[in-house]
């Protein structure tokens, strides 16, 4: 009869002998380092969504759908300055603007139409829906002013190479129709919703 109080069974707390794989060092290291990141992420945009009446009234329920979703399959990027408002080099980055946007498939887009259609906002997706096709949709920049809205609109462009590029109404009211003509992007509104 085996005693089950024997010391020479290993620990599973220790994950020795329980068929749980050891993850190598490395591999540890390299994934604390991204859950770092995701976590220094979120924190920056979250206070500047919270700098904006758009975002004021979400929950953290929200907040998980909004921005942890699409900050997860990279679907926000963060543009950051080294140099200071007054042009000079400086040895921290600025945060200049944030872009929300993803990649959908063709059902996924009149989803998004629909919501725009019926004033939603901020868009809710499900969370394969953020990189489920070759549509981009852009549908946020929160940056501190409209230069820099325009600015990381303009820039935008680098992020999104290929495919075509729908714009939320949202940013419409954010920068000059100029800067979205120059990009080739038209903006989507309510009535072209419905097609």
């Amino acid at each position: 009869m085996k005693n089950e109080n024997s010391s020479s069974q290993t620990n599973p707390a220790k994950g020795v002998g329980n068929g749980v794989p050891q993850l190598d060092p490395a591999m540890t290291e390299k994934i604390a380092q991204v859950r770092s990141k995701v976590h220094e992420t979120f924190g920056k945009v979250a206070l500047a969504m919270m700098a904006l009446p758009r975002y004021r009234h979400l929950s953290l329920l929200d907040l998980n759908a909004v921005l942890l979703e699409p900050l997860i399959r990279d679907r926000v990027a963060i543009a950051s300055s080294t140099k200071s408002e007054t042009g000079e080099a400086s040895h921290l980055d600025t945060l200049s603007g944030i872009a929300i946007w993803a990649s959908v498939s063709e059902d996924v887009d009149q989803k998004i139409r629909e919501q725009i259609k019926a004033g939603v906002f901020p868009l809710r997706l499900a969370a394969d829906d953020w990189n489920s096709g070759s549509i981009h949709w852009l549908f946020d920049v929160i940056a501190p002013n409209e230069r820099l809205t325009t600015s990381v609109i303009a820039n935008f462009k680098q992020v999104v190479k290929e495919g075509d590029l729908r714009i939320h109404p949202l940013i419409t009211r954010l920068v000059d129709p100029e800067t979205l003509k120059k990009m080739g992007a038209a903006p989507v509104n309510a009535k072209k919703a419905d097609a």
